[in-house]
């Protein structure tokens, strides 16, 4: 006897088609993303203590699908649609009703970005090409006084399109550089430099089975990439490599970059599926994303772990809490978003080692909530996000915190700092420098801590192979030898494989 009538079937497709929608890469959003009203701050769960408030909702037919969010000096916020142009905020002091938001548009010819950075007296904005703009990293610079952003300039073009293009833009924390990120369809470009070891090449013991669909067919290594230039975007340098298609990055208050990159839901229920999570983006770091069956287990020793693993999701914005108004814990949360499922996470970082550990919390929930950006505003001291992308409806909301707790500025968490120092000093090695990186690099080899290993084979892959080679095949601790004959296969010459072979024996 069937679980559901034959004349019941058509009445449960109606049900469930009026309930979801699929979209194109497999993640489902409710059918009421396509209203004509955001959903009401009201309506939203929100941690306890904490207040949502729809300041906006965004006329689609004018302003389009926002997905991309930042602030300017003077505590504006500015936003992307993402097939089209760009807007100026002014939110209303936080006594005042949402009812005196201003939005109005920004008047240069440049649109469909999915990246958004004031710095250097200007704003960067980085084009995901979609039908009119070209892909690449753009300066826009009000020329005359007058408050009216008026000259654009391409600093760097970036081949790469679609939702797993070229993606933000961030300030590095020496005041002086940006950082790019760039998801898995985006070519990588003729880097000036590079801190990862340009040894990415796709060699597999077990023929690669390619994505049933279609999807990424032919896309080699290294996939989705992080680099930083200069301000004019005329040099730039790989910094970390093998993400699927990671949309934003942020950096901590140690000067520590993390990302959060996406899965592959189509690999569900396979070995290879890896979930959404959050990376440590440390230097020269490869996360092993490959195409199809491809992809690198985490315990790959040339590649490194996640920080956190969320699960199923699309990732887009990320942001730390510093510079809100909310008690400690929650200042120094690292802020993510997930389109498909209408949640905003609070991730809550601690030192293990010289990386971190972490636990996730649900900090905002609702449904439809296609989160596509958070950001703080400093002169505030409020949390802001927004939703919209792929045509779906648009809002911009601000949060804040209504508890009882101490707001005062949280202080710079002190441990690990001795294990990150001694990371980052082996990082320092990550170029060609000679026999003084080989012998500082050496002693990291044999480190029980990971990531410190990780940074010192990098740095030993920067050096001439002829320089260490011999001592990599005499070596006799068995962590030293691992890694260091690793590194050799990677950079050395084929003909050293029997002897590389005997000695792993």
């Amino acid at each position: 006897m069937p679980i559901i009538a034959p004349g019941q079937l058509n009445k449960l497709a109606q049900l469930l088609a009026a309930i979801c929608l699929v979209t194109g890469d497999g993640h489902v959003f409710a059918a009421e993303n396509h209203a004509s009203q955001a959903i009401e701050g009201s309506k939203l769960r929100v941690k306890d203590g904490f207040k949502a408030e729809l300041l906006y909702s965004v006329p689609q037919d004018k302003e389009g699908s926002w997905v991309n969010l930042c602030t300017d000096p003077k505590g504006r916020l500015i936003v992307s649609d993402q097939y089209g142009g760009l807007f100026r905020i002014t939110p209303p002091a936080p006594d005042r009703p949402a009812s005196d938001t201003q939005v109005s548009p920004i008047p240069v010819d440049l649109g469909e970005a999915q990246g958004l950075l004031w710095a250097f007296d200007s704003l960067y904005v980085v084009v995901n090409k979609g039908k009119k703009y070209a892909s690449g990293l753009y300066r826009v610079r009000d020329t005359n006084g007058d408050d009216q952003l008026d000259d654009v300039k391409l600093l760097r073009a970036i081949d790469g399109g679609g939702e797993h293009g070229p993606h933000a833009v961030v300030l590095h924390p020496d005041g002086k550089t940006l950082v790019v990120v760039c998801g898995n369809h985006t070519k990588p470009l003729p880097f000036e430099g590079s801190r990862v070891p340009r040894v990415w090449q796709e060699d597999h013991v077990i023929t690669r089975m390619w994505d049933a669909g279609g999807h990424a067919v032919g896309v080699m290594a290294p996939g989705g990439w992080i680099a930083r230039t200069d301000a004019e975007g005329k040099s730039w340098e790989l910094l970390s490599m093998g993400y699927r298609n990671q949309f934003d990055a942020a950096y901590n208050r140690d000067g520590e970059l993390f990302t959060y990159d996406a899965d592959m839901e189509w690999d569900m229920n396979t070995p290879w599926y890896r979930p959404t999570r959050i990376n440590h983006a440390t230097s020269g770091s490869e996360f092993g994303w490959r195409s199809g069956a491809g992809k690198w287990p985490t315990y790959y020793p040339d590649s490194l772990p996640s920080v956190v693993d969320i699960g199923p999701g699309s990732p887009t914005g990320i942001s730390f809490g510093y510079g809100t108004k909310f008690p400690a814990r929650y200042q120094d949360a690292l802020y993510i978003c997930d389109w498909s499922y209408g949640k905003l996470y609070a991730i809550h970082l601690s030192p293990s080692g010289s990386t971190y550990g972490g636990t996730t919390e649900e900090f905002i929930t609702g449904a439809p909530l296609p989160l596509t950006d958070v950001v703080v505003n400093p002169k505030d001291g409020l949390l802001y996000f927004t939703i919209g992308g792929r045509r779906t409806q648009s809002g911009i909301y601000r949060v804040s915190y209504t508890g009882g707790a101490s707001t005062a500025p949280s202080t710079v968490l002190k441990e690990g700092r001795t294990a990150r120092e001694q990371r980052r000093d082996l990082e320092k090695l990550h170029s060609p420098q000679g026999n003084d990186a080989v012998s500082k690099a050496w002693k990291g080899l044999s480190s029980s801590d990971r990531f410190i290993r990780f940074a010192a084979r990098t740095a030993l892959e920067h050096q001439d192979p002829k320089l260490w080679q011999d001592k990599a095949l005499k070596s006799r601790d068995a962590r030293t030898a691992i890694n260091a004959l690793l590194g050799l296969v990677r950079v050395g010459d084929r003909s050293l494989q029997p002897r590389v072979l005997a000695a792993l024996n």
